[in-house]
């Protein structure tokens, strides 16, 4: 993806906040720090509806798409089985819109520009965190296929939809924690802040592959 270089200079001088891809992974640093992974907004689709229908089963994913609910009455009970599904919200215009720029190069290059931009403005797939940001993202890109790992899920994902993506090929979002934490409280290790600094992000962020 040749637009992914858009996220190269967003890195702070200090590497603290860092924004990584495939191209840039060597320089993950080695440290303690809580990350997360994006789906870039590539034009995967020629259709804007199975653009937005491919986007959206990441965004929505469960491992149980599928619920039973029981509704009780006094003497009996009914129950119901449900299942999540994606509204497409496009019309006419957006969709006429969207093929006139995508049949001259320039314009889809510049759309592209701006998708691969607008990422940042999307929710992650995945929160986590770790003693190391670099091991961590080989790990999740390598070939560590533990049941409860964000790789995993991710490529059954994958493979159940017949997409054409891997783990690699996402946006690495990181940020050290400090380093000094125990300077300011004795009992309080790296270990215990980024623990702290995940479950928040995880209440806020509501990332659809992380653990629940």
């Amino acid at each position: 993806m040749r637009h992914s270089n858009v996220f190269h200079g967003l890195t702070s001088a200090d590497g603290r906040l860092g924004f990584y891809t495939k191209e840039s992974r060597n320089r993950i640093p080695e440290f303690p720090g809580c990350y997360a992974w994006f789906l870039p907004l590539w034009i995967y689709q020629k259709d804007l509806d199975e653009f937005i229908r491919f986007v959206n089963t990441f965004f929505s994913y469960e491992e149980t798409p599928e619920k039973e609910v029981e509704a009780p009455f006094t003497w009996e009970s009914v129950n119901l089985r449900v299942r999540r599904s994606v509204k497409i919200r496009a019309n006419d215009e957006n969709r006429t819109t969207w093929q006139r720029i995508l049949s001259d190069l320039e314009a889809k290059d510049a759309l592209q520009q701006v998708l691969m931009e607008a990422t940042l403005l999307t929710p992650p797939l995945y929160v986590g965190r770790t003693n190391n940001l670099k091991r961590r993202y080989l790990q999740h890109t390598g070939g560590d296929r533990d049941k409860n790992t964000f790789r995993t899920r991710f490529t059954e994902h994958v493979a159940k939809h017949g997409f054409k993506i891997g783990v690699s090929d996402l946006l690495f979002i990181c940020i050290q924690t400090q380093k000094d934490v125990s300077l300011i409280f004795d009992d309080l290790g790296e270990k215990d802040l980024n623990l702290l600094i995940e479950q928040i992000l995880t209440q806020f962020c509501r990332p659809p592959f992380s653990l629940r």
